[in-house]
């Protein structure tokens, strides 16, 4: 079995540096949108419950 070594940081030249850095920025506006989505769903269906139940206003 061998063993994976990892490139560090500084292996990598300027360019690739400026794409991983690309990239991780726009996964995490991708999380970030994925997040934001699942928390407004849960809260319709949070206020779409209660209202159905009587509870709101």
């Amino acid at each position: 079995m061998t063993r994976v070594e990892r490139a560090s940081s500084k292996d990598w030249s300027r360019e690739e540096r400026a794409e991983f850095i690309r990239r991780r920025r726009g996964r995490n506006w991708a999380l970030l949108a994925a997040l934001v989505a699942l928390c407004g769903l849960i809260y319709a269906i949070a206020v779409v419950k209660l209202y159905h139940a009587g509870h709101m206003w």
